[in-house]
């Protein structure tokens, strides 16, 4: 290349640059189009062109990979863009979080359901995303796999919500910290929340619960 990547003046420029450097990692391995490469070619290019990236010291933000989806829709890029991962700006509330969830790492989410009560969530993480969302200036979208599932699954976590993040699946009834016994007898066994819906105090009792620190959190303290 006759220019750095750090003398691309604006966010296009960087893109198309980017865009070269993964065609000349690809050309290298075969002169064919990325689709046409067997999944052994296509890892090697993903490992070549990570490297590439790090050897020229390229940070990534999430304005560039917006671009290059629009640019490069169709092109592998965008992908291993996101599975490179980005740097998330200063002062973020989901920075943490963001540098936590790379691509392919198992955690364990917990966050409140749609209906207020805590759920836990055994995945795979795919890409995370920090972009505005409806009224908010940020928000944090996590697309993942859950364990033994197939699909996708994508979750949006807004400023004012709370998520905690564990290291790996944890093997836990979160039930158990969540709900108390009010009546048990012979074949029957009554249950009620501890708390009313969207109760932060749920938080309080799954981190006592859990003896495991949490990686991440957003909006609790641990």
């Amino acid at each position: 290349m006759s220019y750095s990547y750090v003398n691309q003046t604006t966010i296009g420029e960087k893109v198309d640059y980017l865009s070269d450097l993964l065609a000349e990692v690809i050309t290298k391995i075969e002169y064919t189009a990325y689709q046409n490469m067997t999944s052994e070619q296509q890892d090697q290019v993903k490992e070549n062109f990570h490297a590439l990236l790090k050897k020229e010291n390229i940070i990534l933000t999430s304005e560039i990979i917006e671009a290059a989806e629009k640019e490069f829709s169709n092109s592998p890029i965008v992908s291993l863009l996101r599975q490179y991962g980005y740097a998330v700006k200063q002062g973020s509330i989901f920075s943490e979080s963001a540098n936590e969830l790379k691509s392919g790492r198992k955690v364990t989410l917990i966050k409140f359901s749609e209906f207020g009560f805590p759920v836990l969530i055994n995945t795979v993480i795919d890409r995370t995303e920090i972009k505005p969302y409806a009224q908010y200036n940020e928000s944090l979208k996590i697309i993942h796999k859950p364990k033994r599932k197939r699909s996708l699954f994508s979750n949006t976590i807004l400023p004012y919500q709370e998520l905690l993040i564990y290291d790996g699946w944890l093997e836990t009834d979160i039930k158990m910290m969540t709900h108390e016994t009010i009546k048990e007898a012979k074949n029957i066994k009554l249950e009620q929340s501890k708390y009313c819906s969207f109760d932060k105090s749920f938080f309080e009792d799954i981190l006592q619960y859990i003896k495991v620190k949490p990686i991440a959190a957003v909006n609790l303290q641990y």
